[in-house]
């Protein structure tokens, strides 16, 4: 029978092999558990500055429109602008299609803004609560202000629509039309989730990490 100074001993062994386990957890799920950033950009041109110091049609709302490939969860969308002191707004909608006046029957999904500046040509992100885009259907994200931009910066896919991802039929809108040949430069924030029916990285390493807690608990009772 072990002596009760042994159990101490071998408990404290015990509790120090807990502490590596749940700190190896920890690590490894803020590995995992991070979102993702995709700029979205047409294979056809490098994008550069337009125009400084006009609005360049932003007050009609500028954005793109797709189609989804797959199903993805957002929780921001991102504009790269260069402004100061400007109010900015956003809003993510579904549509009924990728072409045309696509604020036909469109329903808001996420809308916001704030008084702007930036320090130069910048990304300026706005978060919101998760938003998922499913497989199949059409979102159109629309960015629009008044006043001048400091520069406009576009590029010029000649309404070629592209796919990046599972994100496909990506064009530009110009007053919720895909007429226009520019696009802006935009982002979204992606948000991890299960693909294919597969575990998230994350909830895997949670699972696992729960499972070795509980195997070290039922051999510490033995």
């Amino acid at each position: 029978m072990l002596t009760k100074a042994l159990m101490t001993v071998h408990l404290q062994e015990g509790l120090l092999k807990l502490t590596v386990l749940l700190l190896l957890c920890s690590l490894g799920t803020a590995g995992v558990a991070g979102a993702t950033t995709i700029t979205f950009a047409p294979p056809n041109d490098a994008g550069h500055v337009f125009s400084t110091n006009t609005n360049d049609v932003w007050a009609t709302g500028r954005g793109m429109v797709f189609q989804m490939a797959g199903d993805v969860t957002i929780n921001s969308a991102g504009v790269l602008q260069d402004l100061t002191a400007i109010q900015l707004s956003y809003a993510v909608y579904q549509v009924a299609g990728a072409t045309g006046d696509v604020r036909t029957n469109q329903v808001l999904l996420r809308s916001g803004g704030a008084l702007t500046t930036t320090s130069g040509l910048q990304y300026v992100d706005f978060s919101f609560a998760p938003l998922l885009l499913a497989t199949g259907n059409f979102y159109h994200l629309e960015i629009s202000f008044t006043g001048n931009s400091n520069r406009n910066f576009f590029y010029n896919n000649n309404n070629i629509a592209w796919s990046q991802t599972v994100f496909s039929l990506l064009d530009g809108t110009q007053g919720g039309d895909t007429s226009n040949i520019v696009v802006g430069a935009f982002r979204f924030e992606v948000v991890p989730a299960a693909i294919g029916g597969a575990p998230e990285p994350a909830t895997l390493t949670l699972a696992l990490c729960g499972f070795g807690v509980a195997a070290w608990y039922r051999l510490r009772r033995r």
